[in-house]
């Protein structure tokens, strides 16, 4: 991943799933997958009058931001964007995920992620905007040190910068990018540019198909 990509542990042997995911020490890891994302970006700008602001109660307490919304995919709720806890339940197998009343405005969206995106289950599947001159103060989304979440990038405008705490460089963000990231590090977010930045969060169950992608994209993008 070039220059900017934090050094993972040496490779002197090849490496499996679970140790990519848990041992590698990596920041981040970029999915060698090809996205639709210029078609995905068009169907998230025809729906943006949908897109509501995220983590909104954070304003009492949380981590300062400006300019982020959100709107799901498959979810509770298209509008309801938030962890399930914030919606009453304790578990993800108990909280009523399905795909939501969108996907009729974003078919090739609907299509890539129902038959392509190796996942066996979805949780979460959320386009994420931040809007010109947004930002997200640092923050971490997890106590467990391992790469979790994907974020994939539809646009990216020049004067988006995602940063993570101790690494040197920015995540290499571009459009049509897959990245694999490590939800324990410290990071934030700014968009400096003028346009509307479009991303699409993944949280779901992994198919096997999905451990033999990473392991791929480890050996490629690893270093």
């Amino acid at each position: 991943m070039g220059a900017a990509q934090a050094l993972p542990l040496m490779k002197s042997f090849k490496m499996n799933y679970n140790q990519i995911i848990n041992d590698s020490g990596l920041p981040w890891l970029e999915l060698d997958i090809e996205i639709p994302h210029q078609k995905m970006l068009e169907e998230a700008i025809g729906l943006k009058d949908r897109f509501v602001k995220h983590r909104d109660q954070d304003g009492n307490g949380g981590y300062r931001h400006k300019g982020w919304r959100s709107l799901c995919i498959h979810g509770i709720d298209a509008e309801k964007t938030n962890h399930f806890e914030q919606y009453g339940y304790k578990t993800n197998n108990e909280t009523p995920y399905n795909w939501t009343d969108i996907i009729d405005r974003c078919p090739v969206t609907y299509d890539f992620f129902n038959n392509v995106f190796p996942f066996k289950k979805y949780y979460r599947l959320r386009y994420m905007l931040l809007e010109p001159e947004g930002f997200i103060t640092p923050h971490n989304d997890s106590d467990v040190s391992k790469l979790s979440p994907i974020n994939i990038a539809l646009n990216h405008p020049k004067g988006c910068l995602m940063k993570m705490q101790k690494h040197k460089g920015y995540v290499p963000f571009e459009a049509g990018k897959s990245i694999m990231l490590e939800g324990s590090k410290i990071h934030a977010y700014v968009n400096n540019s003028k346009e509307d930045r479009y991303h699409i969060i993944v949280h779901g169950i992994k198919s096997q198909q999905f451990e033999k992608l990473v392991e791929d994209s480890y050996e490629k993008n690893g270093t």
